[in-house]
């Protein structure tokens, strides 16, 4: 009797396992709303504003009953803005990265979520552009920040019926952007704002 019920126990546990393994693919995109966050990031008399940017890529998300990590890999356009003594600047910082989430869900039919977890990205591009005294300027900025950057990823998403998607997170920058110069380095960090929509396609 006794091994009957272990055999039993066994195979519920294999099965509950198997299928909370069971992964969930998907799409998303939106809208990245861009700014720089630190103690060198806000100077006086620098008016600093958000830059509008993209956001998109895929995640897996892994069910594991009470709850569930979700690793993602986006293209995801930072920056800032700035406007000082009559002229004006742009920061383009294209990134590739790698959010690792945990996530709490609650409800069946329209199932709301929370979720945290650390992002590493990787810098692809960097440029400024901008005007002073009526003269454009651009330029490859890359080669003065870091090549790589560490965030903390804050946030809530709503999966609807029809496997579609609405969320908004926060990502707090960790890692300084800019290199040292002269032995000091910038504290200037990331900080974004994200609305996304996603497609569940499994």
């Amino acid at each position: 009797m006794k091994k009957l019920l272990f055999l039993s126990l066994a195979v519920l546990l294999s099965f509950g396992l198997a299928h909370a393994l069971l992964p969930s693919f998907g799409v998303k995109g939106g809208v990245n709303m861009a700014t720089y966050a630190g103690t060198d990031a806000n100077i006086t008399g620098v008016t600093k504003t958000s830059k509008m940017g993209l956001g998109a890529g895929a995640f897996v998300c892994l069910d594991l009953i009470a709850i569930k990590i979700q690793p993602e890999v986006l293209f995801s356009q930072k920056g800032a803005k700035y406007e000082v003594s009559g002229a004006s600047y742009t920061q383009s910082l294209s990134y590739v990265e790698v959010p690792v989430l945990l996530k709490f869900s609650f409800g069946k039919i329209i199932v709301p979520s929370v979720y945290a977890g650390p992002a590493f990205g990787t810098l692809m591009s960097a440029k400024q552009t901008g005007e002073m005294a009526g003269v454009s300027i651009s330029g490859d900025i890359k080669d003065q920040l870091n090549g790589t950057d560490l965030g903390l990823v804050f946030g809530a998403e709503v999966k609807l019926p029809v496997k579609l998607s609405v969320e908004a997170r926060y990502n707090m920058g960790l890692s300084k952007i800019p290199k040292a110069i002269s032995g000091v380095q910038p504290d200037v960090k990331n900080s974004t704002v994200s609305v996304m929509l996603g497609y569940y396609m499994f």
